[in-house]
């Protein structure tokens, strides 16, 4: 377990746990972030748009959506 190996977090308070844990997951959170560069969100792009030329039939205009959206909340 890594808390054993750090006796200094082992040391703090409850709500400096807490306070730790909720940083670390932040940071964690934030270097998920930066992990799609800009080259795969490019790839993303490409694909995307490749799918769509190959089927164009396959996408909903916007009020369509909107009206199964509005439809689901009714029922």
């Amino acid at each position: 377990m890594i808390l054993e190996t750090m006796p200094v977090v082992q040391q703090l308070s409850s709500r400096d746990k807490r306070l730790l844990a909720e940083e670390l997951w932040k940071a964690a959170d934030a270097e998920d972030a930066e992990v799609m560069d800009e080259a795969a969100v490019l790839q993303l792009l490409d694909r995307r748009l490749a799918d769509h030329e190959a089927t164009p039939e396959a996408l909903a205009a916007w009020e369509e959506v909107k009206s199964r959206i509005m439809e689901g909340r009714e029922n």
